[in-house]
C-alpha cells in the first residue's frame, strides 16, 4: 500500500462532446473549354495548393491538327493545351472525372476542392449545455490519433437539430495537417475550474456501488487507517478536489490497497 498527502492547485473540470470536421468553403473545379482530358493528375483525397496542375485538356481543334501544328507555325506549340490548376490550398473531396480519354464540355465538373484553410468542426451541442460555449471559449479538439488541437468555438447557428441540440462550429487554431471531411473527434469543453482546490490524486476516493457515498481512507499511524467521509468538487481523470473535510498537510491518504477497506483496517505501507 502506498499514501499520498493532499495539494493545492489549480483544478478544471472538462466536459466532452463529439463533433464532426467539415469544409464550409468549397471551390468546384470545371473544364474552361470543350476538351479531351489527357491527364488527371490527382486522386480523391490528395492535399493540393493554389496553382497546382490538377488536370491536362486538349481542344477538338488542337487534335485535329496533331503534330502538324508546330510544323505549320511554331508559335502554336501550345495552341489548344489546356492545364487545369486548383484554386486554393485544400484537399480533394470530390473527383469527377478519375481517368483520361473523356471528351468535356465547356463548364464540365472535374473535381471539388474543399480549402483547407476553411476547416471547421460541427459540434451538437445538448442545449442543457449551451453556457459553456458562450463567449467564444477555447477548447481542446481531440482527434482519433489522440493529436490534440487548440480551437475557438464560434457563435452557434441560427438552427436547432432534431435531437435538441444547437449547432456551433469550433475553429482550430494552425491545424498540423489536412484534415479529412467528416472525421469524427471530441471536442473537450471547461465546465468548472477552481483555482485553489484541495485535492487528492483519484485513486484515492472510493464510492458505494450508487455512486451516492465518498470516502477515503485515512492513515492515524502507520499500520491502522480510517474511512472519512469527503465532499467531492471538480473532478478530472486524474485528480479530485476534496471539498470537505479539509486535511492537514501532514495527513496521509492510501492510494493504493484502499478498495474495500473496511473502517480501521490495519494495513502496511510500503515505502
Amino acid at each position: 500500500m502506498q499514501a499520498v498527502t493532499v495539494s493545492t492547485q489549480s483544478l478544471t473540470q472538462y466536459r466532452t462532446f463529439p463533433a464532426t470536421s467539415t469544409y464550409p468553403r468549397k471551390s468546384t473545379v470545371t473544364a474552361p473549354v470543350a476538351a479531351y482530358v489527357t491527364a488527371v493528375r490527382v486522386k480523391l483525397g490528395d492535399q493540393v495548393r493554389a496553382g497546382q496542375v490538377l488536370f491536362s485538356l486538349e481542344t477538338k481543334e488542337r487534335r485535329a491538327l496533331g503534330n502538324d501544328a508546330q510544323r505549320i507555325d511554331p508559335s502554336l506549340k501550345g495552341f489548344g493545351l489546356v492545364q487545369v490548376t486548383a484554386p486554393a490550398s485544400g484537399i480533394v473531396s470530390v473527383l469527377n472525372i478519375q481517368q483520361s480519354g473523356d471528351y468535356l464540355l465547356e463548364g464540365s465538373p472535374l473535381c471539388t476542392v474543399a480549402e483547407s484553410s476553411q476547416l471547421v468542426f460541427q459540434l451538437n451541442l445538448p442545449y442543457e449545455y449551451h453556457n459553456l460555449a458562450q463567449g467564444n471559449p477555447t477548447c481542446t479538439i481531440v482527434l482519433p490519433d489522440s493529436t490534440r488541437l487548440t480551437g475557438t468555438v464560434q457563435a452557434p447557428l441560427a438552427s436547432v437539430s432534431p435531437g435538441q441540440s444547437e449547432v456551433y462550429l469550433v475553429r482550430p487554431n494552425n491545424p498540423p495537417r489536412v484534415i479529412p471531411e467528416n472525421l469524427i473527434v471530441q471536442v473537450r469543453l471547461t465546465q468548472t475550474k477552481q483555482p485553489n482546490a484541495q485535492t487528492l490524486p483519484a485513486g484515492c476516493v472510493l464510492s458505494d456501488e450508487t455512486l451516492h457515498h465518498f470516502w477515503v481512507m485515512k492513515l492515524v499511524n502507520d499500520s491502522t487507517a480510517i474511512k472519512v467521509p469527503v465532499t467531492l468538487g471538480v473532478q478530472n481523470p486524474q485528480e479530485i478536489e476534496i471539498k470537505s473535510p479539509t486535511f492537514g498537510p501532514g495527513d496521509r491518504i492510501l492510494s493504493t490497497g484502499n478498495y474495500g477497506l473496511a473502517d480501521t483496517a490495519k494495513v502496511k505501507l510500503v515505502r
